[in-house]
């Protein structure tokens, strides 16, 4: 293997990949636009919360106490309702009493009451209305009463941890930054099939694995470029700096393993295109569902933008560096290796082809 024609190779591809008109314009464009939607999303929580009650038997002074704190009051017909509308985060805290609640009061009884928070409803805030719900009943009753108040968090507990929208959104859009890469090699490989100027280069002293190794260096680099300005403008490579360019760079090997692969099935600008596109919505699924959580079906991780975003989305917006991502990023290298390996064999026979 010789680095100097490596590096040979990986200039000529850079300079032909920045010459042509639409790569170049697409790359500043696709920088420009993903910036200005960072930007012109909000940078700020809605911190409102909306309360749903289910308690039939209780008395407008419940309700008055309660929107006297400056909250949203919604009134939900059954328990399983409630349910439904914290979940599907309808309502940020569902409070639900029993029928029996007056009978139980006057019976010196203790009364259980169900406080459902939101996945995303912060820890402190959670014991605030605990401590407000025991004592709006409190004064209700004129006394002093012995009340079973059971927290219950639905999905996963994100209390403490509420994100902005646009920074939820960051790591699709790297992960869309580092695709572009893969429409850029995979149309610069199959020009030159078309033209033949693979065939000429391997007619030279260059080998196989020279034209390979400089090809999957373009990709990389290519990749990784685009996606870490984009980080930095957006000032989001202030922690966690070392780890994420390791991640940026995995995503990177990963792209141009697919690459390879777009390139080798073909045949023209308008076939990478299609399958380009194609490849990209089917990675883009899982990402969604790593960035907006719910629940998740086990195909999704299958695939590998799963646990690319999802290392990103963790590292960048929870400060989770090394151990917090270890399993994440074993099952992104080996999906790398299998990607690249496939990009290869596939590439390698379509080359010999011609």
């Amino acid at each position: 293997m010789s680095w100097e024609k490596i590096k040979a190779l990986v200039c000529k591809d850079l300079k032909l990949y920045y010459r042509d008109k639409f790569f170049g314009a697409m790359t500043v464009f696709c920088i420009v636009v993903f910036l200005v939607i960072y930007f012109v999303m909000p940078s700020t929580v809605d911190e409102t919360i909306v309360i749903g009650l289910h308690a039939p038997q209780t008395s407008s002074m419940f309700l008055e106490n309660i929107e006297e704190e400056g909250l949203i009051i919604r009134n939900v017909k059954s328990e399983d309702k409630l349910k439904q509308a914290v979940t599907d985060k309808e309502v940020h805290v569902g409070i639900s009493s029993p029928q029996d609640l007056q009978k139980s009061f006057a019976g010196g009884g203790k009364p259980q009451v169900f406080v459902y928070f939101s996945s995303d409803f912060s820890d402190e805030i959670k014991d605030i209305y605990t401590i407000l719900l025991s004592e709006t009943i409190n004064q209700m009753s004129g006394y002093g009463i012995d009340i079973d108040v059971q927290e219950i968090v639905l999905g996963p507990d994100m209390g403490g941890k509420q994100i902005p929208y646009r920074d939820r959104m960051l790591p699709l859009f790297v992960f869309m930054m580092l695709f572009m890469g893969t429409f850029g090699v995979a149309t610069l490989i199959t020009s030159e099939l078309e033209i033949g100027t693979v065939q000429a280069l391997l007619v030279t002293p260059m080998k196989v694995i020279d034209l390979f190794v400089g090809k999957s260096i373009t990709g990389v680099v290519l990749a990784f470029s685009q996606a870490a300005v984009f980080l930095i403008i957006t000032g989001s490579l202030t922690h966690n700096i070392l780890f994420i360019i390791v991640a940026l760079l995995l995503g990177s090997v990963m792209v141009t393993g697919m690459a390879f692969f777009i390139a080798s099935i073909s045949k023209d600008l308008m076939s990478v295109v299609a399958w380009g596109s194609l490849l990209m919505i089917i990675l883009f699924i899982p990402g969604v569902a790593v960035i907006f959580p719910g629940p998740v079906s086990g195909w999704i991780k299958l695939v590998p933008s799963f646990f690319l975003i999802d290392i990103l989305h963790r590292a960048v917006n929870f400060d989770i560096g090394w151990s917090g991502n270890f399993r994440n990023m074993m099952f992104l290298i080996g999906f790398n290796i299998v990607f690249v390996f496939l990009g290869i064999i596939t590439l390698k026979r379509r080359v010999n082809e011609y």
